[in-house]
């Protein structure tokens, strides 16, 4: 098992020759305001770029979602990943949410 820590809840998990996206924020850097109620809410959002290219991260055979917040599901992710992409999320109301976006292929 490979667990690599792109940035904030963004994951890549390697496991049993599968590779799976865990909650991609795709935002360029300092793309949104800070979040409200946060220690630090002046620091926009995300805080730093992303390491590798977009195209890269999702070269993946799934995404999982563990809910959808921005900070774990955010705009640039649903325009970038593939609508046809395998996403498992953790309950019918985050997949009805997703096949709502346009997602085709949701399981939890």
């Amino acid at each position: 098992m490979k667990l690599t820590q792109i940035r904030n809840a963004t994951l890549v998990l390697e496991y049993a020759g599968k590779k799976f996206l865990i909650d991609p924020m795709l935002a360029e850097k300092e793309a949104w305001d800070g979040f409200a109620g946060n220690a630090r809410p002046h620091l926009r959002n995300p805080m730093v770029a992303l390491p590798v290219a977009v195209e890269d991260l999702l070269a993946v055979d799934a995404v999982i979602l563990t809910h959808t917040h921005t900070d774990h599901w955010d705009e640039a992710a649903q325009q970038a990943v593939p609508k046809d992409m395998l996403i498992y999320t953790q309950d019918e109301k985050d997949a009805a949410l997703l096949r709502s976006q346009g997602f085709s292929t949701c399981a939890f």
